[in-house]
């Protein structure tokens, strides 16, 4: 492939609210891991279109094979502080059942007894900490497309929907090379080619993908400066190689 038909750009995300995603629940503490996935990526970014109707099951790939040929890559934070904030949603009148390890409320719980109805169960946390990234962190992300994009400047991202400043410039100074390579920057496994031979590489633990990084592979990539990525990605690519074979 000819790098004339490569538009490589480096993102630079700057939080501007405290950012959460539900990465780790331990006990009642939900935890934010300093990695945000494509798929969360290309959403804020408005590269894919979602419906405003909620569904049922997830649709990652029935949304995102309309990205066409443009690809986002993970992105990790490079500088970063925590932000701990707990939370309390128990009413005034409540009692704990620990046979359910539920909240109910005591009153009507004794109405519902009492007519001999059984009170709703919710199991859905009442008390807790979220362990969430910062304002000002920063991370950063790389675009692979086969045209010149424009992102926008500012997008929203995470559960609470945190506003966050972006700045993308393009990298016109790369090669492409075919060799054993190292790539430190996170990876989603299952957008990369099935030409790929992965040979180690550590997991990072978050939904709806777990991501790799410190991966050391086999094939074509991108190499500028002390950085390399691979070449051959899209979204589900891996699934879809499953598929065809």
């Amino acid at each position: 492939m000819k790098t004339m038909d490569i538009f490589l750009y480096k993102c630079t995300l700057k939080t501007k609210e405290p950012l959460f995603f539900a990465s780790k629940e331990v006990s009642r503490n939900f935890i934010t891991v300093p990695y945000i996935g494509n798929y969360a990526l290309a959403y804020a970014t408005g590269v894919v279109e979602q419906s405003y109707q909620g569904s049922s099951s997830p649709r990652y790939r029935e949304d995102l094979s309309g990205a066409g040929d443009l690809y986002i890559f993970p992105a990790r934070f490079i500088d970063f502080r925590w932000h701990t904030e707990s939370f309390n949603c128990v009413g005034e009148g409540y009692f704990l059942q620990m046979g359910q390890n539920i909240v109910i409320d005591a009153q009507k719980y004794l109405e519902e007894v009492q007519g001999k109805t059984r009170p709703p169960v919710f199991n859905s946390p009442q008390m807790g900490t979220f362990k969430m990234i910062a304002s000002e962190s920063v991370a950063i992300f790389y675009v692979l497309a086969r045209k010149k994009i424009s992102l926008p400047r500012y997008i929203r991202l995470g559960k609470l929907m945190t506003k966050c400043r972006l700045e993308c410039t393009p990298v016109s100074n790369f090669e492409v090379r075919k060799s054993e390579f190292f790539v430190e920057h996170p990876l989603n496994p299952a957008d990369l080619s099935r030409e790929y031979l992965i040979k180690s590489y550590s997991t990072i633990s978050v939904k709806p993908v777990p991501l790799i990084e410190g991966v050391r592979m086999e094939g074509v990539y991108i190499a500028f400066g002390e950085t390399c990525l691979p070449l051959h990605v899209g979204y589900f690519l891996y699934m879809k190689g499953e598929e065809a074979g």
